[in-house]
């Protein structure tokens, strides 16, 4: 594997809505040995109503300049182009996100494929759309084209784009196509775009092999060829409902995405590691919750661990 810079995910709170408080943040991620930090567009305040914040924006391009790190950028996890209805605004927060990227000179942005149902819909199922197999493909025609234009756009300002593989509910099992990584493949093969790709999450792979029963290593095998990006967390493949949020009480039980360290869970990172071996070159992101900072100093160790057991050395990094 070709590692372009290995790091953290900055979180959606106050510790990156605060300019100060991220340079604290960014500055002990360097201080660790670690060189690349994924910033979470929503995190800075930097949209509003799909218009960029130009103000706050520039704020942040100073900060960054200032700092000795690579980026890496998420777009608003809401963002959702199957939205039904009027999407414009969903549309508009897509290629804000890829411009701005540009403008902090980040790498990569991560987007979270469209879904069926919404996420803030699942309690709600009387507001499900009852979609017929030729209303999916209409909406997966919508995002190919929307892709595509965000990745001409990725192009002129130097940011690829990464379409995750996202995590299952219990509440709503089909919610969204890229549950299944052989999906998030077919549908990057449709779009067909050099700068776009995919984001391997471990994490949502874990539990979507182990809710709908998948073969791993022939999901990975469709979807390696995509891979540009790769969000490194753990947990013990245990889908939980999207109610229930706290780690305090899913953790006992091992339920849900956890998004803890690794060697915290039972993603066979090995297997994965093998899968990737002569093709990946991106940057990996430890996509760690903010109550695990703790483990910060120990996340390079357990990454030679977990997926290059003995040769540390090997990580070459560009």
């Amino acid at each position: 594997m070709k590692i372009r810079g290995m790091g953290i995910c900055a979180f959606i709170n106050e510790s990156t809505s605060n300019p100060e408080r991220l340079k604290l943040k960014l500055h002990r991620a360097a201080e660790l040995g670690l060189d690349t930090v994924e910033l979470p567009i929503q995190g800075m305040n930097l949209l509003r109503n799909g218009q960029i914040d130009r103000d706050r924006l520039h704020m942040y391009q100073q900060l960054l300049r200032n700092v000795p790190l690579k980026y890496t950028t998420h777009a608003p996890f809401d963002l959702n182009l199957f939205r039904q209805g009027d999407y414009s605004t969903d549309a508009e927060c897509l290629m804000a996100s890829v411009e701005i990227s540009g403008a902090l000179g980040a790498e990569l942005m991560v987007y979270h494929v469209g879904r069926f149902v919404g996420e803030e819909q699942f309690m709600f199922s009387h507001t499900w759309a009852k979609l017929t197999d030729i209303d999916k493909r209409a909406l997966m025609v919508r995002e190919q084209e929307w892709m595509r234009r965000a990745g001409d756009l990725g192009r002129e300002t130097g940011v690829l784009i990464g379409m995750e593989n996202m995590r299952p509910y219990l509440d709503c099992e089909d919610y969204a196509y890229s549950v299944s990584p052989s999906a998030l493949a077919e549908q990057l093969e449709a779009i067909d775009h050099p700068q776009v790709g995919a984001v391997l999450d471990t994490g949502h792979l874990n539990l979507a092999v182990t809710m709908y029963g998948l073969d791993l290593i022939r999901e990975m095998e469709r979807l390696v060829p995509h891979i540009i990006h790769m969000h490194l967390h753990d947990n013990f493949g245990k889908a939980c409902f999207s109610t229930e949020k706290s780690q305090y009480e899913l953790i006992p039980l091992g339920r849900g995405d956890m998004h803890a360290p690794i060697g915290d869970g039972n993603v066979p990172f090995h297997l994965i590691a093998e899968c990737l071996a002569s093709t990946f070159d991106g940057h990996i992101i430890h996509e760690v919750r903010e109550m695990y900072e703790p483990f910060w100093p120990e996340l390079r160790e357990r990454y030679a661990n977990a997926l290059i057991p003995g040769s540390e050395q090997m990580m070459a990094v560009k």
